[in-house]
């Protein structure tokens, strides 16, 4: 090592960064993998989820009817225990302090069956009253300080009055049941909502098995139960219920897709990935020094040392080598992680008490030490010691091959990596940017409070006296994420036997005109005209499934309610780019409509927002003015895949930057070896560019076979990756060439 430091610092360097990247891919992994598995019952707790069948598809949904939860702990003795939850939102209040919060409602089973740890309150009493509260510890915090909280009254709207009872530690960041607020659910009722209908899909159960049950036998049984409980059931109607584990809630999709549990599979293959090419470089530049070695193995072999001798030698070497890199690793690892938390949006540590961690540490060194070294050990304990000592060195070309070979794959390796960043990539920037048949730019958005949503009127017509502001209207649902959905419509010319499953969504006049979505035929609703009250809009989508060619004049009917279609309007992406364009219908209800939306001119963008604000300061006095604005809104939607590309990119180019330090080694050592050689093309006049492009020709061939070799896998890996979305980019010749130059 001293000795040869140059050698030294490129071998350890390549393998400190490779287990850096792999250290923090672990981490990650391990975070993911651990969700929910601190709850005390996790091996018992499930989630109640449907599958309901239609003739254009099946729908699976988490979504259940409002008796279910405590009906199916009666009629079933394996379900020992369950809660029902829904998620709300609105201004919560404590003196002068006001903020929007997201706040839960659940049943206090709750607390029987979750693992949350009480600062202050008694799990078993802490819903004993309707009006009470818990809270965790940040938002005691944020809303009191240094009061204490428990019995202090807080208000949510300025009309819903709750004590705390229970102060909670914050959930850990590794639990897919986390929140901050939570009431009691059978207040939901003050809220308007109906807990009573088996017809009506709105909110979220878990139960908990009794010990030692298994789910899927359980699953049997309750298979049918929605459609035993319903009162009226149409012929043929089928809706399966079943058990979803807790511990697949994170990583796995209950519509059977992958979820998250992709993710794990792609960064574990890219630690994998960046270890190997460490490794390979280790591997390279040892078999490619074996000349300077060669003495040395024969004087040993001649004094007596046999092969396992050498072999344990050298693996020793390979060892400690990794050890030192470890070490380097570590550091590189404590520089980094905050850098990696703020991209990945975790709170990963590395944990020096947890016996796993040092498990997978050893793993790692071990791994890595017998990879990297197997190969120069076999093949420098092979030497003939007679043919060595004449020599003075080896040579052999099974060994210029093989480098070889270990070059190409570590570059394949890498530019796997690059194509599969740049597909990420341009599938990011196709949903981001695709045409969604609306145009979000420009467009405020506000969730109405209080006054708010009566004085609408009163609040547009102040608004529409700023020349900057173009258009006002207001929906139940942002307009690419309407997922309100049901069946059971008729129309003229239906096949009895189909059930379509339409989505649905509710507005108020100037809709499309906000949304810049263009009308097929007939009209949108208007203020003045009565009869928009038992109108319908529907999508192109919707006119097809039910095959009219001119839906203007048609009728809809719902049960006893009966539409009539005065508009169609062009398709538009109502719901994110993994689901296909379905039918839709937009009804006309303003006053259950919660959002509004504000186009506005992009000059003087700041003083139209000034207007805004003090115009709902006037109307809503008792509410924090918010806004967010649409495309910002519609982009966070992706920042799933955001963060992926990120993350992928930066190990991409480390990859590189290790094959790059090995590549370096490589054509360090073939030009020392070529000193003399260089040396007389030069006297005879060669230049610099010529001396490079002679030594960089021999590299560049085998980069090209890489690219070559990996481009078919990398196609197929995004072929499967891309056909996950519905509406997706596609796999040009660009990309590979992109992945060429950057490697070259």
């Amino acid at each position: 090592m001293v000795r040869q430091k140059g050698f030294s610092i490129i071998n350890i360097s390549g393998l400190a960064i490779g287990i850096a990247c792999a250290i923090l891919i672990f981490l990650w992994v391990n975070h993911e993998l651990s969700y929910d598995r601190f709850n005390v019952k996790a091996d018992r707790l499930y989630r109640l989820v449907q599958t309901q069948y239609y003739s254009t598809g099946p729908l699976t949904t988490p979504c259940m009817p409002g008796p279910v939860a405590k009906d199916i702990r009666a009629d079933f003795p394996e379900i020992n225990n369950s809660f029902m939850y829904y998620v709300l939102s609105g201004v919560v209040s404590y003196e002068d302090k006001k903020f929007t919060e997201y706040f839960r409602l659940a049943d206090p089973e709750l607390f029987e069956m979750f693992t949350f740890e009480f600062l202050t309150g008694n799990a078993e009493h802490v819903f004993d009253d309707l009006n009470s509260i818990v809270i965790t510890d940040k938002m005691a915090k944020k809303y009191f300080g240094e009061e204490y909280p428990i019995g202090k009254v807080i208000k949510i709207n300025n009309e819903h009055s709750f004590k705390v009872t229970g102060i909670i530690k914050e959930t850990p960041t590794n639990s897919s049941f986390r929140f901050d607020m939570c009431i009691p659910f059978e207040y939901i009722k003050k809220f308007g909502h109906n807990l009573s209908r088996y017809g009506w899909n709105s909110y979220f159960v878990y139960v908990e098995l009794t010990e030692g049950t298994d789910y899927k036998k359980v699953n049997e049984k309750i298979k049918d139960y929605l459609i035993r409980k319903k009162a009226e059931v149409d012929e043929g109607e089928k809706v399966d219920l079943f058990l979803f584990p807790l511990k697949n809630v994170h990583l796995y999709s209950w519509s059977g897709g992958k979820g998250d549990i992709q993710y794990i599979f792609i960064f574990s293959a890219i630690a994998v990935f960046i270890l190997l090419i460490a490794c390979i470089n280790f591997m390279n530049l040892s078999t490619a020094r074996s000349a300077k070695r060669s003495r040395e193995i024969a004087i040993r072999k001649t004094v007596g040392a046999d092969r396992n001798n050498l072999i344990r030698q050298f693996i020793g070497e390979s060892m400690i080598l990794t050890v030192f890199a470890f070490g380097v690793s570590l550091i590189l690892v404590h520089i980094l992680l905050p850098f990696f938390n703020d991209i990945s949006e975790k709170k990963l540590i590395i944990d020096y008490t947890d016996i796993k961690m040092w498990f997978g540490f050893i793993i790692i060194i071990f791994t890595v030490g017998l990879l990297a070294g197997s190969y120069p050990a076999f093949y420098l304990s092979s030497f003939n010691p007679v043919k060595a000592m004449k020599s003075g060195s080896h040579k052999g070309k099974g060994n210029f091959y093989f480098r070889r070979i270990l070059v190409v794959f570590q570059f394949a390796l890498s530019v796997f990596l690059i194509i599969s960043t740049i597909v990420i990539y341009k599938q990011l920037s196709y949903v981001q940017n695709k045409e969604l048949g609306m145009d979000t730019e420009d467009i405020m958005l506000i969730v109405l409070r209080g006054d708010s949503k009566e004085k609408f009127t009163v609040f547009k017509t102040e608004l529409q006296q700023n020349p900057n502001i173009t258009n006002i209207t207001r929906a139940s649902h942002l307009p690419f994420m309407i997922g309100s959905n049901g069946g059971g419509f008729e129309w003229e010319g239906k096949n009895p036997e189909d059930d379509v499953l339409i989505g649905f969504g509710y507005t108020g006049t100037d809709y499309i005109e906000t949304l810049n979505m263009k009308l097929s035929s007939g009209r949108y609703y208007k203020q003045n005209i009565q009869t928009d009250s038992a109108a319908i809009v529907i999508n192109q989508k919707a006119a097809k499934i039910f095959d009219m060619k001119e839906p203007v004049g048609q009728w809809l009917k719902s049960g006893d309610d009966k539409y009539k279609i005065i508009g169609m309007v062009e398709d538009f992406h109502f719901l994110p780019m993994q689901y296909s364009i379905d039918p839709l219908i937009l009804f006309y209800n303003p006053e259950i409509c919660r959002y509004m939306y504000i186009k506005i001119a992009s000059a003087n963008k700041e003083q139209t927002i000034e207007y805004v604000q003090k115009t709902w300061g006037k109307i809503n006095t008792g509410y924090p003015f918010k806004y967010e604005f649409l495309d910002d809104v519609y982009k966070d939607y992706y920042t799933d895949e955001a963060r992926l590309t990120k993350i992928i990119g930066y190990f991409a180019l480390l990859a590189i930057f290790i094959s790059c330090l090995g590549l370096f080694g490589l054509a360090a050592f073939m030009a020392e070896q070529r000193t003399k050689e260089i040396g007389i093309r030069k006297v005879l006049g060669a230049s610099v560019s010529g001396v490079i492009s002679l030594v960089a020709k021999d590299f560049m061939k085998w980069v090209i076979i890489a690219n070559i070799i990996a481009y078919p896998f990398a196609w197929l890996a995004m072929d499967h990756w891309l056909n996950g979305y519905v509406y997706h980019t596609k796999l040009s010749a660009d990309i590979f060439f992109y992945a060429f130059i950057l490697s070259v």
